[in-house]
């Protein structure tokens, strides 16, 4: 779909068919929404598909009335999570790329970035994976639309207890929920600042 099409014609939904979204489809969904834009490409980010009956009804006891509701019914939930431990995503990267990464690179990344790192404050660490957090989830609810697909971005839930129920390792922590699935809803336009409005030409 022509980009600009697509972007007007994403909108929320929060009530789907029940037709279920297989996890191959939605890790299809990931690989392009991956190729996001980082900070230093470090990609702090890691995914949870919910994707049993059992475990969607767990993670609903941390959702707030209606979105447990919408996740019940959706054709698949993607939990996305932010990685906190920096330093060692830099040595994932590394790890992981050793065949692609030029070994320059690789050495580079070691000794620069897990130092930079170390030295954030809590407020910094949030601001950094807020942010990249953002990118990505935008890119998959574009990808998924591009598939025909309906989503939503959930904030209203309880990350503690989001946390506790899919027992993902410590250092991932929940930032959001993505439904998704089928609907005949198509949701509607909201209002939207003009740019007019909201820039400056200096």
């Amino acid at each position: 779909m022509e980009f600009s099409k697509l972007n007007q014609n994403r909108h929320k939904v929060t009530k789907f068919d029940g037709r279920k979204v297989t996890v191959d489809e939605v890790k299809a969904i990931l690989s392009e929404a991956v190729l996001a834009p980082s900070a230093h490409n470090i990609q702090p980010w890691h995914f949870v598909i919910v994707d049993s009956q059992e475990m969607r009804l767990a993670l609903s006891t941390a959702m707030h009335g209606k979105n447990a509701v919408q996740n019940e019914a959706a054709g698949a939930t993607l939990v996305v999570f932010s990685d906190k431990d920096l330093p060692e995503r830099v040595r994932d990267m590394v790890e992981i790329g050793t065949d692609f990464l030029p070994v320059d690179h690789k050495a580079d990344l070691l000794m620069k970035l897990p130092g930079m790192f170390e030295k954030f404050t809590s407020e910094q660490l949030a601001e950094y994976l807020a942010l990249n957090i953002g990118l990505v989830s935008q890119n998959f609810v574009l990808a998924a639309n591009n598939k025909g697909l309906k989503t939503n971005m959930i904030l209203g839930f309880d990350k503690a207890k989001a946390k506790e129920v899919l027992a993902i390792e410590d250092r991932f922590w929940p930032e959001l929920i993505i439904t998704m699935g089928y609907s005949d809803e198509q949701g509607t336009a909201s209002y939207r600042l003009p740019v007019e409005d909201i820039t400056d030409v200096l």
